[in-house]
């Protein structure tokens, strides 16, 4: 199974779905808050976004919600 079918997210990627830019990102891997990237794809970091990133956003209030109000 490849790593892009587990889920695998760049930071790119993360920044689009968390609704900030991609220094955003950089800048959270930088201060030491945002989880440690479980695969290299290409010589470049990436995450599972299930397993990793969508649950540090919901924990720490960075996943965006969409009401239907």
């Amino acid at each position: 199974m490849s790593v892009r079918a587990l889920g695998s997210v760049g930071a790119g990627e993360i920044a689009a779905r968390l609704g900030v830019q991609r220094a955003t990102v950089d800048q959270w891997r930088q201060r030491g808050i945002f989880p440690k990237p479980r695969w290299t794809v290409g010589g470049r970091p990436a995450w599972d976004w299930a397993g990793q990133v969508e649950a540090w956003a919901q924990k720490t209030g960075r996943l965006p919600t969409f009401d239907d109000a």
